[in-house]
């Protein structure tokens, strides 16, 4: 089925607000803010301030995770009954990370349109800040709170041969960080923290310089990885590398020559020669 977004069909609106700078919002999200009937939001306390800010007076109802499937209900009738709603998070973009995917698949299912607006979020600042290739990327947000699950799904991700993308909290940064080198090795990454506000910084270096820096985490983070080494030719780099040392080669020299014909990473050479005790 194609959506028109256009159409007379009533729609409901994913309306992206600032993370940080209050000015990080566009003209047209304001309008929709301004013009529909509700405005459901993950927090009214944290959007009530975005409204204060610009003279925003639609109505504001709760819809968060603990609620969203019994309030989905009440924003069908809105748009049976001819209104045009928007739903917002408490910073970013709805459904990235975020509340909004059942509301969003109820409104789709009663046939109506689902438009989200172009808008504010901490991933894609952190990628582009990160100086790690951004041409091919995989977003998978927040690893999930329990460690044996974290570390298999980081053991799945080392075989995708993209720059990979994280969330992570301050109280989980270092575990996180400490499975990543252990798991991955000693990775090119950055880290972004507090984008868009005043304390922002970006990390660029190993895993192992952004576990010796932030010894006290705060604030909110992406981790940028650098995964883009195809595993077929760092085998095969490997493979070479190897049979240089065997004929007498020192490793300094021959990691350097293998990283410099296969493109591959010394640091990722390096790693390899440990795991394998050579």
């Amino acid at each position: 089925m194609i959506q028109k977004s256009y159409n007379e069909v009533n729609k409901l609106y994913l309306v992206p607000t600032p993370i940080g700078n209050m000015r990080d919002i566009t003209y047209r999200a304001v309008d929709v803010l301004n013009n529909v009937k509700i405005v459901y939001s993950e927090d009214t306390r944290v959007t009530k301030v975005l409204f204060d800010k610009y003279g925003i007076k639609t109505k504001l109802v709760s819809c968060h995770k603990f609620n969203e499937k019994t309030i989905y209900p009440q924003i069908v009738n809105n748009l049976k009954n001819g209104f045009d709603v928007a739903l917002v998070t408490d910073r970013g973009t709805p459904l990235i990370s975020d509340p909004g995917y059942i509301v969003s698949n109820e409104v789709i299912k009663n046939g109506f349109c689902v438009v989200s607006l172009p808008g504010p979020s901490a991933l894609l600042p952190a990628l582009n800040m990160s100086n790690i290739k951004a041409d091919k990327f995989l977003f998978y947000g927040f690893l999930s709170s329990k460690q044996d699950e974290s570390i298999l799904q980081l053991k799945l991700l080392k075989n995708i041969n993209f720059t990979l993308v994280l969330y992570e909290s301050p109280h989980r940064l270092i575990k996180t960080l400490q499975n990543i080198k252990n798991i991955m090795g000693n990775k090119r990454i950055s880290i972004s923290r507090e984008i868009s506000k005043i304390h922002e910084e970006v990390f660029r270096g190993s895993v192992q310089e952004a576990i010796d820096a932030y010894y006290e985490p705060k604030g909110e983070f992406v981790i940028v990885i650098d995964n883009n080494e195809k595993l077929s030719d760092v085998n095969y780099a490997f493979d070479e590398l190897k049979e240089l040392i065997s004929y007498g080669m020192d490793k300094k020299g021959a990691m350097k020559y293998i990283s410099k014909k296969y493109d591959v990473s010394k640091n990722l050479l390096y790693n390899m020669l440990e795991e394998n005790s050579i």
